[in-house]
C-alpha cells in the first residue's frame, strides 16, 4: 500500500546493518585487546576488514566493562550456600577456557581452595580459531571476515562438557561465575550452564578483564571467596596464667570477629602483645577459627623466638576467610603437625605455673677511684638497674632494693673516724622507686689510686643492716642477691705486699660470709682484668690479689660492663619461675611478672 522500496532505501538499510556490525565487531576486538604492534595485532587487523582495532573506540553505554574495572557482588548467598557442606564447586567460564574449581568447607565453616579442573575451548569446540587472539575476539561475539560460529552447535558443545564435568562433582553443589559484561559466547555458555541442575547459584564475583591463563578460574574463586563474611572469630592461641591458683589456660585473642568483610583486594590488619615464659624460647602461635577445641585445625601456625619475661608485639594480616599471616617480625614456618594436630598442642600445655618468691637486692657501689669517668658509668648503670627495676614493679610488691656507696680510705683516717667518710648514707629495702629517688642524690667523689677502696666497710655495713631487717621481719620467701659493683677490690685486714691494709683492720671475708649465711646470692659487676702481666713481683702480687677478691665476690656470677646491659642484669636478677608438667609452648597471653 506505501509502495516498493526504492534502492536508496535498500542502499540506507546495507549501510546500517554493515556499521552495526562493525560496531559490534570493534567491541569484539576491544575484549580481546591485543597489544598494538604484536602479530595478534595485525591478524585481528585484518579480521576486521583492514580497520586497527584500536582505531575506532567501543561506543559508550554498550555494556562493555573496561579492563581493570571492579565490581563485587553480595556475598551473602554463597556465604548461606557454603554454611553446611563439606564441598562446593565454583564453575567459570573465561576466555582461555571453562574451569571448575572446587572448594573444601572445614568444620568451621572456612572455604579452602581446592583442584581446578580446566578444559581449554579447542577441546571444547574445535572449529574456534587456533589463534588465541582471533578465538577470544569470536568469544566476544566478533566475526569479521572469520567463519561465523554456529551459535547452536556451541550451546550444544557447552551442554555436553557440562553433563560429563559436573557428573564428578561431590555433593552436586556447584557456583556459576557470571562472565563479564561483553563476552557475548561466554554468555550464552553461562545461560547454558545455569540451566543445570547442580548450578545452585550464579554469582558476580569480581568483574572487569577475565583472568588469563589455566589458573584463572582458581584466581577468581579465590577473589571470590576474600569477600565473603567471616563464618567465625579468627583467633590467636595463647596461654593464660590465673593469678591465684598459678592454673594454666588456654586463651582466645580475637584478632578478627566473625561477620567482618573486606572489600576486593583489601587487607586488614590487627597487633597483638604477646609474652615470653620463664626462659628464652620459640613458642608457636597458631591462628584458629572459633575456639579451641580438641579437633579444631589451626589456619596458620608460626614460630617466634621470645626473650623471657619479655613481650613481643605481633602484627597479622588478614586477607580473606583462612587467610591470616603473621606479617611483623619475621617467624619461622613451622611443619604441619601443630596446626592437624591441636589436641596433642592442648594437652601439652603445663599444668601450674609456681610463681617465684620476692626480690631483694642489694647493691654495693665504688664511688671513688682515680678514674672519674669509670666511676660515673658505674653510678650511671646501677641507676638505670634501679629504673628497671622500678618499671617492672613500681610498688615495691615483690621487688624490694637497697644499695651502699663506698668511698677511698684516706692517709690520715684512724680507727675512730666517723662512717660517714667511707660510705653514703644507705639505703635498704625499698621500693626500686625510691632507691632510684635516692641515687639521683649520688656523685662520684675524687680519688687518687685504683689499688683498693673501703667496700670491705660496705660488706660490712650491708651484712649489718640486713642482719638487722632479718631479726625484725624475716626473709621470707624472697630470693636475697648482693650486686657488687666496683673497679676495684676491697682492702685486705693485713698488707698484702703492696696492696695497702684496711686502717680499721676490716675483713671483708668475714662480712662475705655472714651474707653467704643469711641466703645472698654474691654477683659482681667489675672489668675484667686486660694486658700482659705486670713486669715486677709486686705487680703480680697485686693482681693475683684482686683477681682472688672479685673471685670471691662474684661467687655466683660476673657481669662485664660493656658486655653485659642492664637488662641483661635485671633479667638474671629475675628469681626463676617454675611450671609443674610440660614446657609451656604457646606464648602467654600477660606478663608472668
Amino acid at each position: 500500500m506505501l509502495g516498493a522500496v526504492t534502492a536508496g532505501e535498500l542502499a540506507a538499510a546495507e549501510a546500517a546493518l554493515r556499521t552495526a556490525r562493525h560496531a559490534w565487531d570493534l567491541r569484539a576486538a576491544a575484549l580481546a585487546a591485543p597489544a598494538p604492534g604484536s602479530d595478534g595485532h595485525r591478524r585481528l587487523t585484518a579480521a576486521l576488514g583492514g580497520t586497527p582495532p584500536g582505531d575506532h573506540p567501543h561506543p559508550p553505554g554498550d555494556g562493555h566493562a573496561p579492563a581493570g574495572s571492579e565490581e563485587t557482588g553480595d556475598g551473602t548467598p554463597v556465604q548461606a550456600l557454603l554454611a553446611g557442606r563439606a564441598r562446593v564447586s565454583f564453575l567459570e567460564c573465561a576466555p582461555d577456557g571453562l574451569h571448575l574449581t572446587g572448594v573444601e568447607i572445614t568444620r568451621a565453616g572456612i572455604p579452602v581452595l581446592g583442584d581446578t579442573l580446566s578444559t581449554p575451548w579447542r577441546s571444547v569446540m574445535p572449529v574456534l580459531e587456533t589463534d588465541p587472539t582471533l578465538r577470544r575476539f569470536q568469544l566476544a561475539g566478533g566475526i569479521g571476515t572469520l567463519p561465523s560460529v554456529d551459535r547452536r552447535a556451541f550451546d550444544e558443545a557447552v551442554r555436553a562438557w557440562l553433563a560429563e564435568s559436573l557428573r564428578t562433582v561431590p555433593g552436586g553443589a556447584a557456583v556459576l561465575l557470571r562472565p563479564a559484561p561483553g563476552w557475548e559466547l561466554l554468555r550464552r555458555a553461562g545461560t547454558v550452564a545455569a540451566q543445570e541442575p547442580a548450578v545452585h547459584l550464579a554469582a558476580d564475583g569480581k568483574a572487569g578483564a577475565p583472568p588469563q591463563g589455566p589458573a584463572g578460574g582458581a584466581g577468581r574463586v579465590r577473589r571470590l571467596l576474600r569477600t565473603l563474611p567471616l563464618p567465625a572469630d579468627h583467633t590467636l592461641l595463647l596461654a593464660r596464667v590465673d593469678r591465684h591458683t598459678g592454673a594454666v589456660h588456654p586463651h582466645s585473642h580475637v584478632l578478627f570477629p566473625a561477620g567482618l568483610v573486606l572489600r576486593p583486594d583489601e587487607t586488614v590488619t590487627a597487633e597483638v602483645t604477646v609474652y615470653g615464659g620463664p626462659t628464652d624460647s620459640a613458642p608457636l602461635l597458631p591462628v584458629l577459627a572459633g575456639p579451641p577445641v580438641p579437633g579444631a585445625r589451626a589456619l596458620a601456625v608460626r614460630r617466634l623466638k621470645v626473650r623471657a619475661l619479655e613481650p613481643e608485639r605481633l602484627t597479622f594480616a588478614l586477607r580473606g576467610p583462612g587467610e591470616v599471616e603473621l606479617v611483623a617480625p619475621a617467624a619461622e614456618r613451622t611443619p604441619g603437625e601443630p596446626a592437624a594436630d591441636l589436641s596433642r598442642l592442648l594437652a601439652g600445655l603445663p599444668r601450674r605455673m609456681v610463681r617465684p618468691p620476692g626480690l631483694e637486692l642489694l647493691l654495693t657501689v665504688d664511688l671513688g677511684g682515680a678514674d672519674r669517668a669509670a666511676t660515673e658509668e658505674r653510678l650511671a648503670f646501677v641507676r638505670e638497674v634501679a629504673a628497671l627495676l622500678a618499671r617492672k614493679d613500681p610498688t615495691g610488691a615483690t621487688v624490694r632494693a637497697g644499695a651502699v656507696g663506698h668511698h677511698d680510705h684516706t692517709d690520715y683516717e684512724t680507727t675512730w673516724a666517723k662512717a660517714g667518710v667511707l660510705l653514703r648514707a644507705p639505703v635498704v629495702a625499698r621500693p626500686p622507686a625510691e632507691l632510684l629517688a635516692a641515687l639521683d642524690t649520688w656523685s662520684p667523689a675524687p680519688g687518687r689510686q685504683d689499688t683498693v677502696s673501703s667496700l670491705e666497710d660496705a660488706l660490712h655495713e650491708a651484712a649489718a643492716l640486713t642482719a638487722r631487717r632479718a631479726a625484725g621481719a624475716g626473709p621470707g620467701e624472697t630470693c636475697r642477691v648482693l650486686l657488687v659493683v666496683g673497679g676495684r677490690p676491697p682492702a685486705p685486714a693485713r698488707q698484702y705486699g703492696v696492696v695497702p691494709a684496711c686502717p680499721r683492720g676490716t675483713d671483708w671475708r668475714t662480712a662475705l660470709g655472714r651474707l653467704r649465711a643469711g641466703g645472698f646470692r654474691l654477683l659482681a659487676r667489675t672489668h675484667p682484668a686486660t694486658g700482659p702481666p705486670a713486669p715486677d713481683a709486686a705487680g703480680r702480687q697485686a693482681g693475683r690479689y684482686a683477681a682472688e677478691a672479685w673471685r670471691a665476690l662474684g661467687a655466683d656470677g660476673v657481669f662485664r660492663p660493656g658486655a653485659d646491659s642492664p637488662q641483661d642484669v635485671v633479667r638474671a636478677l629475675d628469681p626463676p619461675w617454675r611450671h609443674e608438667g610440660p614446657a609451656c609452648p604457646l606464648a602467654f597471653a600477660a606478663p608472668l611478672r
